[in-house]
């Protein structure tokens, strides 16, 4: 009963702070209503001063007045406008954004579209492609755009399955036969009524004959090496289940906001969708999981791949943009906002996720971002041995401790500080503490293998002590993702007294070694594609703060001492992830304090690290091979 009550307490308190957090968003958006009837107030007045002035003798005795020159105005500013407008050059009338001359950079050429074409045809394995296109009162000229995508594929294997989902609109019914009819590769399928989208996939998933299905919805368009590079992948890697790729939106001035994705990050897939477009997946495995779930209809494809991550994890991406997804005043791509209800189904997708694998957990939305956190039930609160190197004298220390304690909600943790020196230091432990002295420690990774030697608790938190918790339950927070088998550290999200970023997981090979994601962001910044905000999967994360369990410690060997502290950071994260373990991030565990002190000399680690760990400081899985390498903002890399 006394656990019953602790986990239904745990709910309560989630729920509150979901609460209070919806409350919060709801009152920006009150302070932004009032705004807008201020300014509404204010153009009214305006108005009215406008129409006072108009009623006025002056105004009236002044038109009078310009009589003569007004009948001379109008063609004056016509014949001006004929002289001085400047005819824009072809194919330059706006000019490109940042992104899209990268993105011309970086796409396929013609001259490699062809040599694609002609690689295409000597693949060993061509599977038939399926690529299924639900169809419902589409404007047809961006219908047409989407079929024409299709047949600018230089790898041909294809059949392109056009669902009408019972549309109405006369033009696209006169206009569908047209379109099946420009390639015998088109088929035209029809659903009786509009039944949805769940439904039409559905319909195309049973007359699908491909071994490989993809979806491009009627309003998109592909890039002319979509296939190829799917294809190419296949050759490659025959195992694979499902293929990913990037993505950016469809504008009117053109190709924009970029999503450059990293590969597979289960943690951060929770958080939301980010697979998206363009989807690679085989039909048959399609089908064993049972297709597409009405009940989910906005958020359809979310569900489906849940189920497919539940089955498989040979699921790989492609770091190149292949997909454009338009963004129109209906779409999603513009804002979540427009589909209100694609929110609810894609909670209630996650939620149904997690009880199929059988882990209690409550799913919350942050609304500011619209993002998901999962927020997983404790099934058993053991021991955490709070480990501390620190050289405070005895009165700093207890006013540390105390401190510490008092913004801790964890019910069962002891605290371990660990003082390089000599014994009178700190002459006794307080009553909430102990001090390990270890006069012959040679760094900060000594002192902390030398402390888990000292102790037998089942899960270890090594902690700086500059840094003290924003919120109660941030080892609370920290212990939900540590508790799961397939999780070997998790670390968190510290902040600089000034509010800006200091840790928010490491990105590799950025700037060096490595580099703390958004280091530098507002605190409370979404970061890009809300990516500071969502709990995430990285390579590495700072053992400022870092939670772990005993066994996977000693499994890895536990830090080394014969490197810099950021440096065995990054080793020993990275010594993890070869054990077979996720190192996630929270950013949900906020702690604040000063920056640790720069390191110097540390040119011979350097090598000693891109020795060790050369090809994951290549290509940090977690980080888009196509954003910088000189900074870790997520922005766009000059390469």
């Amino acid at each position: 009963m006394n656990k019953e009550l602790e986990a239904l307490e745990r709910k309560l308190e989630i729920r509150n702070r979901e609460l209070a957090e919806a409350h919060s968003h709801i009152a920006v958006l009150e302070e932004k209503l009032l705004k807008l009837k201020q300014y509404r107030r204010e153009l009214k007045s305006l108005k009215e001063e406008r129409r006072t002035l108009r009623k006025s003798p002056e105004r009236r005795i002044g038109q009078v007045l310009l009589a003569p020159y007004r009948v001379l105005e109008k063609p004056v500013k016509t014949v001006w406008r004929k002289l001085h407008q400047q005819k824009p050059a072809l194919g330059n009338s706006v000019a490109q954004s940042e992104y899209q001359q990268w993105f011309q950079h970086h796409r396929a050429s013609t001259q490699e579209l062809r040599r694609m074409r002609v690689e295409a045809r000597a693949f060993v394995s061509q599977p038939l492609v399926s690529i299924l296109t639900p169809v419902f009162d589409t404007p047809v000229s961006w219908l047409r755009e989407a079929v024409d995508s299709v047949r600018a594929q230089v790898y041909e294997n294809w059949e392109l399955l056009l669902i009408d989902d019972g549309s109405t609109a006369t033009n696209l019914l006169g206009a569908l036969p047209a379109l099946a009819a420009r390639d015998r590769r088109i088929r035209l399928v029809r659903l009786e009524s509009h039944q949805g989208i769940s439904a039409a996939l559905n319909k195309g998933l049973d007359v699908a004959e491909g071994q490989w299905l993809t979806f491009l919805d009627h309003d998109d368009v592909l890039e002319p090496d979509a296939l190829f590079q799917n294809v190419r992948l296949i050759q490659e890697n025959p195992g694979l289940d499902l293929i990913y790729s990037d993505e950016d939106k469809l504008t009117e001035a053109g190709f924009d906001s970029p999503i450059l994705k990293p590969d597979w990050s289960p943690d951060f897939f929770l958080s939301c969708n980010y697979l998206c477009h363009m989807i690679f997946m085989r039909r048959d495995l399609v089908r064993e999981v049972g297709g597409f779930q009405r009940q989910f209809d906005g958020s359809q494809d979310y569900d489906l791949l849940l189920r497919v991550s539940e089955r498989t994890n040979r699921i790989h991406h492609i770091p190149r943009v292949l997909y454009h997804w338009r963004r129109s005043e209906n779409s999603s791509a513009s804002d979540v906002r427009q589909k209100p209800g694609q929110l609810e189904a894609s909670w209630r997708a996650i939620e149904a996720h997690l009880k199929r694998r059988g882990e209690p957990a409550h799913v919350t939305v942050d609304w500011r971002t619209h993002a998901f956190c999962v927020r997983r039930e404790l099934l058993e609160p053991r021991k955490i041995s709070v480990i501390i190197p620190s050289s405070y004298g005895p009165d700093s220390l207890k006013e540390f401790v105390e401190r510490l304690i008092s913004k801790t909600s964890y019910p069962n943790y002891d605290i371990m500080i660990v003082q390089a020196g000599e014994r009178d230091k700190v002459h006794e432990a307080g009553t909430d503490f102990r001090v390990l002295h270890f006069p012959d420690a040679a760094n900060g990774s000594a002192a902390k293998n030398y402390a888990v030697a000292q102790t037998d608790s089942p899960w270890l938190l090594f902690l700086d002590d500059n840094l003290e918790p924003v919120d109660p339950d941030w080892l609370t927070i920290m212990g939900e993702h540590v508790q799961r088998p397939d999780v070997g550290a998790v670390g968190a999200r510290l902040i600089n007294p000034n509010g800006t970023i200091e840790h928010a997981g490491l990105v590799l090979g950025v700037n060096g070694i490595a580099q703390s994601a958004f280091h530098g962001f507002p605190a409370e910044h979404p970061g890009v594609n809300r990516q500071l905000r969502m709990t995430r999967n990285y390579s590495a994360v700072s053992s400022g703060c870092i939670l772990i369990r005993r066994e996977v410690f000693q499994k890895v060997g536990g830090f080394d001492k014969a490197l810099p502290r950021r440096f065995a950071d990054v080793d020993f994260s990275l010594k993890v992830r070869r054990a077979g373990y996720l190192i996630v991030y929270t950013p949900l565990a906020k702690l604040i304090g000063e920056p640790p002190v720069s390191e110097t000399d540390v040119i011979g680690v350097e090598a000693i690290i891109r020795q060790r760990w050369s090809d994951v400081l290549e290509r940090d899985p977690y980080y888009n091979p196509n954003l910088s390498r000189e900074r870790a903002d997520f922005s766009l890399g000059d390469n």
